[in-house]
């Protein structure tokens, strides 16, 4: 396991491990209907505090296993102010192990590029440090936003799948 994902500095992002305390903002920001709208059938995958403390349980288990997983986000000139949550997991998807790549943040830091930023931390990071696990990042076709995000990583397309009941674009890093 590699220690360097744990706390990563951006030009604009501090990118840290979550902690215990993060359950209420994301609770906060998992359950708001305005994060849910490109959500397959627009479901918050979060919709009770409970089960922000399930999804909080799995990601502070991928750290404590592995050593990565999705970082709180904060702005460099706003510490401890949590707007988001993102960077790479390891998961399967149809029987292959990946690192999936996902963010998710507050509505009031949409438009920044804050997700470009992560995303492209995140990708550096795994190209070093788990280059034998390709990085994918499974987007809702109506999700334009986040098809531009990854356009702009140069990650490519490489299929349309059935993700939870709608169609979604598969993008490869490499």
């Amino acid at each position: 396991m590699t220690r360097a994902f744990e706390h990563v500095v951006t030009e604009r992002l501090l990118l840290r491990a979550l902690r215990e305390t993060d359950l209420e903002v994301m609770y906060a920001i998992h359950a708001d209907p305005e994060t849910n709208r490109y959500h397959p059938g627009g479901l918050s995958p979060t919709p009770t505090l409970d089960a922000a403390r399930a999804r909080l349980d799995l990601w502070l288990g991928d750290w404590a296993g592995r050593g990565v997983g999705y970082w709180a986000v904060e702005r460099r000139e706003a510490p401890g102010v949590v707007i988001g949550f993102g960077g790479v997991r390891h998961r399967e998807l149809e029987g292959q192990q990946v690192l999936n790549l996902a963010y998710r943040f507050t509505p009031s830091a949409w438009g920044a590029g804050y997700a470009t930023e992560l995303a492209r931390e995140a990708l550096s990071l795994a190209g070093t440090h788990i280059p034998d696990v390709p990085v994918v990042a499974i987007i809702s076709v109506a999700n334009a936003p986040s098809l531009r995000v990854a356009e702009r990583l140069g990650m490519r397309f490489d299929r349309l799948i059935d993700y939870e009941g709608f169609p979604s674009r598969v993008y490869l890093s490499r």
